[in-house]
């Protein structure tokens, strides 16, 4: 009740007992003007009453009206959609979406030297499919799995804890922390397949494993250390031998990453025993293929090294971006201490690779990876969106010629051309052209010397 309100109505009362007094001396009767007063009292108390009153029945609907927005709004963000749903409880505790990869490719090769005769034809390079979400806020999970080269096998499959920032504590089959190019998510790759030391080494040693692991990443740092065993798809059996295990460990430090620019800067190693090939105890290979997947021949392979007691990597890494500019390399070496009289063994390998995002958008770092590329404007034929085009070129080596035996002086690098267009951050169309030469490798029956093209066009679709 506002105050013009009332002492309106404080008038009117006024008014009257004034009355009321006036008729009773026209009456000649004497005015009891101790009852008037106290009339007007109870009146005042009533009013102030219903104004006490008012301001609660206000308070309470506007807390009532609030209630209902906000569980209107937390109803709307229950069931959401991207490229797959995202079901939400109203308060957030518990979330659910869906993921996956899909990749097909087409290759077509020619020999230069090495009389090996290549495959031509079309690949479904992967085809994943998982789910993710969080559970009581701070726990997360993931269960991935994968089909590719006509095989099933598990991916990730772990649980998170991120209750204490800005740690978070892992426990499952996950990335064993090694170099950036393994680091980095399939969805922001610029080349087609990762530099071949990458793969090797990682093939070997790193890669999915099953483990627990604590990361940091906090401004310009991020730390990850972490024990880990084998993967899950390795024979456990009373013939098989024990499984490996080692520590696995990353740091990187970004002292600029501004939008446009960035400086990163990192390193990464392991240490690993018991290292096993199929049965074969305390042994270890390493093979790759030549930067392209639907012909199945390696460029390196150092066959099965025996006696091998402990591997140890150590690895640096840089990047710069300069707007839509990006610069990154990579130099790693694998060692394998053996047992006994068996000589020591070493592996190393580097890449360098430029990229120029022709559109204009600059590429950007995450937690210590690199980051898909986002267009400006998505591909839509309506509006005339093109989405963004990206030029990159890498020089990639593998030194593999300590191997014993056979494949002695076994060594490879390739020059990759890669052309993306990414019609949007989920799809890309890329085309690949791969000129690499190798020395003794198992693509050269008939010389000691290999050389070839491949021309490689994928499609790309994650979500």
């Amino acid at each position: 009740m506002s105050v013009y309100n009332r002492s309106l109505i404080l008038t009117l009362l006024a008014g009257t007992a004034f009355a009321q007094i006036q008729g009773a001396h026209a009456q000649e009767s004497a005015p009891d003007v101790g009852a008037l007063l106290q009339r007007l009292e109870q009146l005042e108390q009533r009013v102030q009453s219903l104004e006490t009153e008012n301001k609660d029945l206000k308070e309470q609907a506007e807390f009532t009206t609030e209630r209902l927005e906000n569980t209107e709004n937390l109803a709307g963000k229950s069931v959401q959609f991207n490229l797959g749903p995202v079901f939400s409880d109203p308060l957030g505790n518990f979330t659910f979406k869906t993921r996956g990869v899909l990749e097909v490719e087409n290759s077509v090769y020619s020999e230069r030297a090495g009389g090996y005769d290549y495959n031509n034809g079309f690949g479904l390079r992967r085809a994943r499919f998982g789910f993710e979400g969080t559970f009581y806020r701070d726990f997360g999970y993931r269960l991935e799995t994968e089909f590719s080269g006509n095989q099933v096998n598990l991916y990730d499959a772990y649980i998170t804890y991120t209750g204490v920032k800005p740690f978070t504590f892992t426990v499952g089959q996950h990335k064993a922390f090694f170099s950036l190019d393994q680091m980095t998510s399939l969805s922001a790759l610029i080349f087609q397949e990762r530099a071949m030391f990458t793969n090797a080494f990682g093939g070997g040693a790193a890669g999915r494993r099953i483990g627990v692991s604590a990361s940091y990443a906090k401004g310009e740092w991020t730390a990850a250390v972490g024990f880990f065993g084998e993967n899950e798809g390795i024979a456990r059996s009373n013939a098989s031998p024990d499984e490996g295990y080692g520590v696995h460990s990353r740091v990187t430090w970004e002292p600029i990453n501004d939008a446009g620019r960035l400086v990163h800067l990192g390193a990464s190693g392991f240490w690993r025993t018991n290292q096993r090939v199929g049965d074969t105890p305390n042994s270890f290979r390493i093979s790759d293929r030549p930067n392209s997947r639907v012909d199945g021949g390696n460029i390196i392979d150092s066959g099965t090294v025996t006696g091998v007691e402990d591997v140890y990597y150590w690895g640096a890494e840089a990047a710069g971006i300069y707007g839509p500019l990006l610069i990154q390399g990579e130099y790693g070496k694998l060692y394998l201490n053996r047992t006994g009289v068996l000589p020591a063994i070493d592996y190393n390998g580097y890449y360098v690779f430029g990229a120029w995002t022709i559109t204009g958008e600059s590429p950007s770092y995450r937690n210590g990876v690199l980051d898909r590329i986002r267009p400006t404007r998505n591909f839509d034929i309506r509006d005339g969106g093109l989405g963004a085009l990206q030029l990159g070129f890498r020089y990639d080596r593998l030194n593999a010629s300590e191997a014993p035996g056979a494949r002695a002086g076994n060594k490879a690098e390739t020059f990759d051309t890669a052309l993306n267009w990414w019609l949007n951050p989920n799809m890309r169309i890329a085309f690949n052209w791969v000129r690499f030469d190798g020395v003794n490798t198992p693509l050269d029956p008939i010389g000691t010397k290999t050389a070839g093209d491949s021309y490689t066009t994928r499609f790309h679709l994650d979500w």
